[in-house]
């Protein structure tokens, strides 16, 4: 059987999708994109098909990355059995990394706080413990049940200064019916008919230990309702003793979404004591700051985004960077900024390398665009990305 999919179930995004593969032909990549791999994979001709891809360098192991990835799969049989679901928890996995090339033999992590062996040629295992005190949305009846899964979705990953610890971003969804049936991912929270969004959080992780500190929801809903769009977050970023967030809110999706596309950013001080307090978050307003997300304005001219992906990329000369996914297709626009408040400076313009999926339904779509400042050089951004042709997190680089 072949590994299922995690579905945002709607007939016309499929149709936007083959509307966008007929656009005109985008710039080819180099070098070639190749499979982010794990030693387990190449140990055992398995494959582990998962969804999103974020990395950072491991603050006290010099040339080594550590990834995180969202649901996982593993099968056998050339991808045609389906042997384990990791659903809700996310993976990790670490290994040594060279800038401008894709890495091709992670180790596998074992689940918080269990020691890591590295490297290794072990299983995928559970990262993240499953959020706790989620229901099912539009209700009050718990997050559990046949078919019904908490999920804590990693949204980014970030070197915490000074501190030898990592901060990951994270946001809280319960998953029921036909999602639950489809593990591949959400193409944004705001897309019709995709996943409800009930929480954002952080938590610390120390690699060294291989252990987590206490998961910090930070923002959360009630009632099964969805998140304002401006606390759905990701992709933290240090900056002048300030911590970044940002979300984005696409075109023509209302009542959940926006009248036009928007990319929001917030910030905290860089302390635990403020990020983990709601009310110390200021919301970019286009021209200051304010403490009430109603006034949130975009960072980037109105478009759809359905993803974006920011990170320093001070080391290649690019300083701030943000990969913005602009259709179903795998098309995208990347921004520069000396600053977060910008202003911001569109790069450049592609589309990954994805191929169609065995499948008909949206969750064959190309998806989860991240980039990769560590991976990137001073002339070749590196961006991964959700292949459905394959299953798999592929990655490619693309000239600045």
């Amino acid at each position: 059987m072949a590994p299922r999919r995690r579905l945002i179930a709607l007939a016309g995004l499929t149709l936007l999708a083959v509307a966008a593969c007929a656009g005109p032909p985008r710039p080819s990549p180099g070098p070639a994109p190749d499979l982010v791999r794990s030693n387990y994979e190449r140990a055992t001709g398995d494959t582990v098909p998962r969804d999103c891809g974020y990395s950072a360098p491991l603050p006290a192991r010099r040339g080594w990355d550590l990834w995180l990835f969202c649901d996982t799969a593993v099968t056998s049989a050339g991808g045609g059995r389906l042997d384990r679901l990791i659903l809700g928890t996310d993976t990790a996995a670490a290994g040594p990394y060279q800038a401008g090339q894709v890495p091709a033999s992670l180790s596998e992590l074992p689940t918080p706080p269990t020691p890591a062996v590295l490297p290794g040629d072990g299983a995928p295992e559970p990262f993240l413990p499953a959020p706790q005190g989620l229901v099912q949305p539009g209700g009050t009846r718990p997050c559990a049940g046949d078919g019904v899964y908490p999920a804590a979705w990693i949204t980014g990953v970030a070197d915490e200064p000074a501190s030898g610890r990592l901060l990951i971003t994270y946001n809280d969804y319960c998953v029921t019916g036909s999602a639950s049936r489809d593990w591949a991912g959400s193409l944004g929270t705001d897309v019709p008919g995709s996943l409800t969004p009930e929480g954002s959080g952080l938590v610390e992780y120390d690699p060294a230990r291989n252990q987590l500190g206490t998961p910090d929801q930070v923002f959360a809903s009630s009632g099964g309702l969805a998140l304002p769009v401006q606390q759905v977050l990701g992709s933290p970023v240090f900056d002048g003793g300030w911590l970044y967030q940002f979300g984005f809110c696409s075109a023509a999706t209302l009542p959940t979404g926006c009248a036009a596309g928007k990319v929001f950013m917030v910030r905290v001080q860089a302390v635990a004591a403020a990020w983990q307090n709601p009310a110390s978050y200021q919301y970019w307003t286009g021209s200051g700051w304010s403490l009430d997300p109603n006034t949130a304005a975009s960072v980037l001219p109105s478009g759809h985004p359905l993803g974006v992906s920011v990170g320093d990329y001070a080391a290649t000369g690019h300083r701030l960077v943000m990969v913005e996914q602009t259709s179903l297709a795998g098309d995208f626009q990347v921004w520069q900024a000396a600053s977060p408040a910008g202003p911001w400076r569109r790069l450049r313009s592609g589309r990954v390398p994805c191929r169609s999926g065995p499948g008909h339904g949206a969750g064959e779509l190309c998806r989860a665009l991240i980039g990769h400042p560590e991976l990137s050089t001073r002339s070749q951004l590196l961006i991964s990305y959700y292949n459905p042709g394959n299953g798999h997190v592929d990655a490619s680089a693309w000239s600045w």
